[in-house]
């Protein structure tokens, strides 16, 4: 093999290989739902939060674009795929704009401006972070990046998913902006180890990275519980949005 055509090979083995690196990353949140110890596991194929104190976990499915919330009280899995997510939020956009200005603000609407500035940089786990700030409105979005912290997903399906992370539980009537808020978000590189996060009404919460794992992940960290409900949340929703369109 020559030399040129062997360093190709070296390179393409070492991008795959760290595109598969596995990590665990632990967050400490405070905040309206976010307290106490979170612990993130991030594989080539799926994203787990595992949030004991509230026994309510999240889970991404990458390769098949869904996302789940999982109910250990209720003993409730609700299942939102990102099809229907974006067909709801379409939906909803386009009824908005039959209403008149002062409903469309009332709910929530309008074409709030979406901003993403750069703050400097910290330092956190001893990994240099850059710090920014995203804005939509009364919204405020703070983060401190590790730009060389990759997640060993494809970077399609990641920036899809940042680009609706935002709308899962936030589907209101500024749905244009919210995916604004995302297209924003998604420029941002590395995973984040320090986020504060402002919403109207809702309050503010906030969360930092206390520990990080880069090792093999057992593949049944991401099973969903077997013996628990299974609601489609993105059909209903779906359903609901598009009725009588």
């Amino acid at each position: 093999m020559k030399a040129p055509v062997r360093l190709a090979v070296l390179l393409l083995c070492a991008s795959l290989a760290a595109l598969a690196g596995d990590l665990t990353l632990t967050m400490t949140g405070n905040g309206k739902g976010h307290d106490g110890e979170q612990t993130q596991y991030w594989s080539s194929k799926f994203m787990r939060s595992n949030h004991p104190s509230s026994q309510t976990d999240t889970m991404v499915d990458f390769e098949k674009g869904v996302s789940y919330t999982i109910l250990h009280k209720k003993k409730l899995i609700q299942r939102m795929s990102w099809d229907d997510l974006e067909a709801s939020m379409e939906a909803m956009g386009e009824k908005m704009k039959d209403l008149p200005a002062f409903a469309q603000k009332l709910m929530g609407g309008g074409d709030a401006t979406v901003t993403a500035e750069e703050q400097g940089s910290e330092t956190i786990l001893g990994r240099r972070c850059k710090k920014w700030k995203v804005t939509m409105g009364k919204m405020v979005i703070e983060s401190s990046n590790d730009p060389s912290l990759k997640p060993p997903i494809p970077a399609g399906s990641y920036k899809r998913f940042l680009k609706l992370k935002n709308a899962l539980g936030q589907m209101g009537g500024n749905s244009a902006g919210m995916l604004k808020l995302g297209e924003e978000l998604a420029k941002v590189q590395g995973i984040a180890l320090r986020s504060h996060t402002v919403l109207p009404i809702v309050g503010d919460f906030s969360s930092v990275a206390t520990a990080l794992k880069e090792g093999s992940i057992p593949a049944a960290t991401f099973n969903l519980p077997e013996d628990y409900k299974v609601e489609d949340t993105g059909k209903k929703m779906r359903e609901s949005m598009t009725k009588g369109r």
